[in-house]
């Protein structure tokens, strides 16, 4: 009996001390995620910029650095970010989203590439180049298949592709 209840107090001990640890910057990254949420925009890429000096390993940092700096219009700061943590994300094969998968956060970073294509196209096509604005979307559509060949259940990328497919209009 003494060694089951030594047993049960070593385990609690063992799981009290490990199973609420974090990864180094994953606090600020969960901050950041709240912060994008509330649309807060300048504090949540402070905040995810925070986690990776703290550790720039982060992928999902990268990806939402990436989402940003998309919602800001500076796309070669959210290419350059997003691109990294797609890179990461597919090589790891984790992800510290709790609930997610590492190919959910690949699907993520795919979409957000597909975001700044499709502006592009959209720009294109308001220019009268037509030529661009298939080239624009062709690959828009490439990069949403990706999205979704990763994550099949990837509502927004899906939702998404639709939308390409049938645009303009």
């Amino acid at each position: 009996m003494n060694t089951i209840k030594f047993c049960i107090i070593a385990l609690t001990a063992l799981l009290l001390t490990t199973g609420c640890t974090t990864a180094p910057g994953e606090q600020e990254f969960n901050k950041g995620i709240e912060a994008e949420r509330a649309d807060k925009l300048d504090l949540a890429q402070e905040l995810f910029e925070t986690a990776l000096e703290k550790n720039p390993n982060i992928a999902e940092a990268h990806i939402n650095l990436g989402l940003i700096f998309i919602k800001k219009k500076d796309y070669d700061r959210a290419w350059k970010e997003t691109t990294i943590g797609l890179e990461m994300a597919k090589e790891s094969k984790t992800t510290i989203v709790m609930g997610g998968s590492w190919q959910d956060q690949a699907a993520l970073a795919y979409n957000n590439l597909a975001k700044i294509v499709f502006d592009r196209a959209i720009e294109a096509h308001y220019a009268g180049n037509l030529e661009k604005r298939q080239e624009y979307k062709n690959q828009t559509i490439s990069l949403l298949e990706q999205a979704i060949e990763l994550s099949p259940e990837h509502e927004l990328a899906t939702k998404s592709l639709d939308y390409v497919k049938r645009w303009p209009n």
